[in-house]
């Protein structure tokens, strides 16, 4: 793995359609096996689980969930030069396995996780993340994938509508 990562999306990301919508979450559906493994059954740490879910959070360029997932993060142990370096697509003072779990899942939702993952992506994170807890991982970054271009998409419109009134942020 590469210590850089894709600078951070500005334009937050929104579903194209209710088809992508519906396919998202029947990609969330099919996964719900490791999702519950990425939760109670011990196939992530809470720390990892929540480096994933901040890292997805701003390939989405979903704000609320980011600053959400940064608070739960910071109670899960990761540190604020983590979530600087995360934040900043530097990875490169973040250990290999740290590393894995942000690049692997953020480039899954870069590419809409329209097609399965490519073999170079899965042959570095092999050597740093168990199958079970790469499953986990992309199970998580579809489910907060989901929840970030819901919300996005929702928030779309009234952000035009406090533009066009001049409200802006």
């Amino acid at each position: 793995m590469e210590g850089m990562a894709a600078p951070p999306r500005r334009e937050p990301r929104t579903f194209a359609s209710p088809l992508a919508a519906a396919r998202t979450l029947a990609g969330v559906v099919r996964r719900t096996g490791s999702l519950g493994g990425a939760y109670a059954g011990g196939s992530l740490d809470g720390e990892l689980r929540e480096r994933v879910m901040v890292a997805v959070s701003r390939v989405n360029a979903c704000g609320g969930c980011t600053v959400v997932h940064e608070r739960w993060a910071r109670r899960a142990g990761v540190t604020e030069a983590d979530l600087e370096a995360i934040g900043l697509g530097d990875l490169a003072r973040l250990d290999e396995r740290s590393r894995t779990a942000i690049v692997y899942p953020s480039g899954r939702a870069e590419a809409g996780f329209s097609e399965p993952p490519e073999r170079d992506l899965v042959a570095a994170a092999a050597p740093h993340l168990t199958p079970a807890e790469l499953e986990s991982v992309e199970a998580v970054a579809r489910m907060i994938t989901l929840a970030n271009l819901t919300v996005n998409t929702v928030e779309a419109p009234l952000e035009r509508r406090r533009e066009s009134l001049g409200e802006g942020h």
